[in-house]
């Protein structure tokens, strides 16, 4: 079994932004089994839908530092961003995981064993958890368990 790390990020949900986004190393292929979605905003009747997609160059973004979940396991390899400036470029139709959520509700998504989502082992390679679709833009936090 491989070292296990958490990542978070938080963001607006406004059109096309990626809120969190997982970078691969050259020499590791991290597989995400969970992660978790929700507002932190004044509740309200808004609706979203996200995809978990793979890219190919990972933008610019404000860095998220992986953090062992267990204190006695080394720094991670991958690295992760959230709050872009620049997009992601997404590949297209690579989208691994893809569901539509109300500000009022948690997401959580657990992988069964075996399913976990596993990225490429190629630097600048990964995934990032983006909105496509919006009613009202609202505070988001994601937060992905991933394995190494």
């Amino acid at each position: 079994m491989g070292k296990r790390y958490s990542i978070d990020g938080r963001d607006t949900n406004t059109l096309n932004t990626t809120i969190l986004a997982l970078i691969s190393a050259a020499t590791i292929r991290p597989k995400i089994y969970d992660l978790i979605m929700g507002s932190d905003d004044t509740p309200a009747d808004n609706a979203a839908e996200y995809v978990l997609q793979r890219f190919t160059a990972p933008g610019t973004s404000t860095s998220v530092t992986p953090q062992p979940l267990d204190p006695a396991d080394p720094a991670a390899l991958a690295s992760a961003g959230e709050a872009h400036s620049a997009e992601p470029t997404y590949t297209a139709n690579q989208i691994l995981l893809q569901w539509a959520q109300n500000q009022r509700a948690t997401f959580r998504w657990v992988a069964a064993p075996g399913g976990e989502i596993v990225l490429p082992a190629s630097a600048n390679n990964g995934a990032g958890v983006q909105v496509i679709t919006v009613t009202g833009a609202v505070n988001v936090n994601c937060c992905v368990h991933y394995e190494e």
